[in-house]
């Protein structure tokens, strides 16, 4: 049952990060005002940031499944511990960047924080499987 919690899980984050990374590259102002900075203050070179960040994102966008379809037990328990305190980190760092707080924002922040409780709710099934 972990097994196949964690690596459902590691898929829809995969998803999730695939289409974000898709977002940063193809519109990144539009991803900056889903975050609440406002348009005259978006320079070139923070646009350039956002899509080498969503560049970054594929890494593991592609990876993740990867892990899901060959990892043992063992190893999805390591990439489900890790994504989680991932995910809460990501989302306190979402929460605390400077701009208006927008839907945008609070949305991803509550997805970070929901992903970061799946992967700990996959990792609880470890205890009952023994």
């Amino acid at each position: 049952m972990l097994v196949r919690r964690a690596a459902l899980i590691l898929r829809l984050a995969a998803t999730l990060f695939f289409f974000a990374a898709i977002a940063l590259i193809i519109r990144p102002v539009s991803v900056a005002e889903l975050f609440g900075y406002a348009p005259a203050s978006l320079t070139n070179e923070l646009t350039w940031t956002l899509r080498l960040m969503g560049a970054t994102l594929l890494i593991p966008a592609l990876l993740a499944p990867l892990v899901a379809a060959f990892a043992g037990e063992r190893g999805l328990r390591q990439a489900a511990a890790g994504m989680a305190f991932i995910a809460i980190g990501l989302g306190s760092l979402i929460l605390f960047t400077p701009g208006r707080w927008s839907w945008g924002k609070l949305s991803c922040v509550a997805l970070s924080y929901l992903f970061a409780l799946l992967y700990f709710y996959a990792l609880r099934g470890r205890g009952r499987n023994r």
